[in-house]
């Protein structure tokens, strides 16, 4: 009975320590007066009506090394615009950016509120990036961008997944508290580790 009450316990600490990190809905920014979806995806769906930047697009972006995230979302965005206004993509409500798969896509949204969101995870860590939580949190710890950890000519997807990863050592370690999500900075790649009040 006592190895069968162990095997239980070991069984319910293990279901305990794989669970999920809490993540709560969000609100995305507007960049250049659009939705802009990072590491999130519309709350009420959507539907794709076409790519809002193409390869080319994205390797101008990538060599860009003057301007800011929140800067290159805008580019961005221009681009799209300008897809649109060329007839390349029809009328869109907001952008999703796809850092993983290098795409940007032009959708249209089944929802009244535009800038609701449910966001995504990197690594397993909810991401705010360009948005915010609509949830009441503490902050656990607050970093300024670190460049020896990402270099300046890398991919914002190699950037952000190293971002995660150095949060999730340090967690480990015991150098920081237990955190739910990450926000990150747009304009300065600064991280916010956040939980959730319970």
């Amino acid at each position: 009975m006592r190895t069968l009450c162990l095997v239980a316990l070991m069984f319910i600490s293990g279901m305990l320590g794989a669970q999920e990190r809490p993540a709560a809905p969000a609100h995305v920014m507007k960049v250049e007066g659009v939705p802009f979806f990072l590491y999130a995806v519309p709350a009420g769906g959507y539907e794709v009506v076409g790519k809002a930047a193409t390869v080319g697009h994205f390797i101008r972006l990538a060599v860009d090394e003057g301007s800011t995230v929140k800067d290159k979302a805008a580019t961005l965005v221009k681009m799209a615009r300008e897809r649109q206004r060329k007839g390349k993509v029809p009328a869109f409500d907001a952008i999703i950016l796809d850092l993983d798969k290098d795409k940007a896509l032009a959708v249209t949204l089944r929802q009244e509120d535009s800038l609701a969101a449910k966001v995504l995870r990197q690594e397993g860590v909810p991401l705010y990036f360009f948005s915010l939580p609509d949830a009441d949190y503490e902050v656990v710890a607050e970093w300024p961008a670190d460049y020896s950890l990402r270099a300046a000519r890398g991919l914002l997807y190699d950037k952000v997944r190293s971002m995660v990863r150095r949060a999730l050592e340090k967690e480990k370690k015991g150098e920081v508290k237990p955190f739910d999500a990450i926000i990150i900075d747009p304009e300065t790649l600064s991280e916010t580790l956040i939980r959730f009040k319970k």
